[in-house]
């Protein structure tokens, strides 16, 4: 491909895959509650407990504006819960409630049934790959 138009691109493609992963995991996570960038939020505390915004910001890969408003509504739906920490006042500790630990089966279902959809064309061999491709493409916009 010399000069690929944009709609035959790769990144075009990328794009559109994922618009519609999104908004079908959107769909399936407000079932439950949920919103798509909630979910990182709570995957991060369920693998580290008690963190404070910016280690989540860092570990999710987004601003501390962007993540302090998941927190706020994760916390109003008890999901979470904030605490000033008590060394250094200007930080604040978010951790994961019971409710928080409870809903984890339910979006890991959501998570598995989203993905055995759209992956279920694909041979086990083929997923692989992809994954391989996907975490090299991860790789390389994250150096």
């Amino acid at each position: 491909m010399n000069n690929p138009m944009i709609n035959a691109s790769v990144s075009y493609l990328l794009n559109q895959v994922s618009t519609v992963y999104y908004a079908k995991l959107e769909k399936s996570l407000n079932a439950i509650g949920l919103h798509y960038g909630q979910i990182f939020v709570l995957i991060s505390l369920w693998e580290k407990d008690s963190q404070t915004q910016k280690e989540l910001a860092d570990n999710i890969s987004v601003s501390p504006p962007t993540v302090n408003k998941m927190i706020k509504s994760l916390e109003r739906n008890g999901f979470i819960s904030s605490k000033r920490c008590s060394i250094d006042t200007r930080s604040v500790r978010i951790s994961i409630t019971q409710k928080g630990i409870e809903i984890r089966t339910e979006v890991e279902a959501v998570w598995l049934k989203l993905e055995q959809d759209i992956f279920s064309t694909l041979t086990e061999t083929e997923k692989l790959i992809l994954f391989q491709i996907m975490q090299k493409m991860k790789d390389n916009l994250f150096s």
